[in-house]
């Protein structure tokens, strides 16, 4: 008796398997056969995009079967809606990556970032002539300013190069100018550089601009460059 269970038990276990490898056989064949007819059908309408028949009876465009992953197409179509245009007038959706609505910072929200830098930068307020925005009367600052003085003009050129590398890698770059200012009052020259930070396509102040303004800060705090820089009370040098 236990022989015929197991003989029996056998038998339904090589039943199942043969079942499992018929089944893999025709799921494969089947496969093989819709993918023939897909293929046949894309290259049949490929070819009609070249037959002679009139434009109007052929399909606008021939399918494309891409091999690039769909998360990188769709990567690529996001990352061409929202790329900037620096040349824009006018703030846009498409020129305005600083989430501030194609608006300026206000004279309040500059003023609390303004807290957060290191002593010596200011807010500028120019007439609106020079800034195409009324920046006087809604208090909007027109930029972010901070000067550095130096022992000579070779130095101010060195400080120069290592803002440029920060606006450089920042992808934000603010004007920088070197000056040797005379000072008519305590009749001695200074020589200065000035950075001047705005965002153009605001026609005001961004976040980037404070965030750039406190990599220079973080540059400037280095001891290989704090010796490029001077105390304004020593940054005056007789006038001969």
């Amino acid at each position: 008796m236990p022989f015929v269970v197991l003989h029996f038990a056998h038998h339904s276990s090589t039943r199942i398997v043969f079942f499992v490898l018929v089944l893999r056989v025709l799921l494969s064949i089947a496969h093989t056969a819709m993918r023939r007819v897909i293929s046949s059908t894309l290259a049949s309408k490929r070819h009609q995009c070249f037959s002679p028949f009139p434009k109007a009876m052929l399909p606008k465009k021939a399918p494309i079967i891409s091999q690039t992953p769909p998360l990188l197409v769709l990567f690529r179509s996001l990352s061409s809606t929202i790329s900037k245009d620096p040349t824009a007038r006018r703030p846009n959706k498409v020129c305005d990556p600083y989430g501030q609505n194609g608006k300026p910072l206000s004279n309040l929200d500059a003023s609390k970032q303004l807290s957060m830098l290191e002593i010596g930068w200011r807010l500028d307020f120019l007439p609106p002539a020079e800034t195409g925005v009324e920046t006087l009367k809604e208090g909007i600052p027109s930029a972010l300013r901070k000067e550095y003085y130096h022992a000579n003009y070779m130095d101010a050129s060195r400080f120069t190069s290592i803002v440029a590398a920060v606006a450089h890698l920042n992808n934000h770059y603010p004007m920088i100018t070197i000056e040797r200012r005379l000072m008519k009052r305590e009749k001695a020259w200074r020589v200065i550089t000035s950075v001047k930070c705005r965002t153009e396509t605001l026609g005001g102040l961004s976040f980037n601009d404070f965030h750039i303004a406190m990599m220079i800060d973080v540059e400037a705090a280095r001891e290989e460059v704090q010796k490029l820089i001077l105390e304004p009370e020593d940054s005056f040098k007789k006038h001969i």
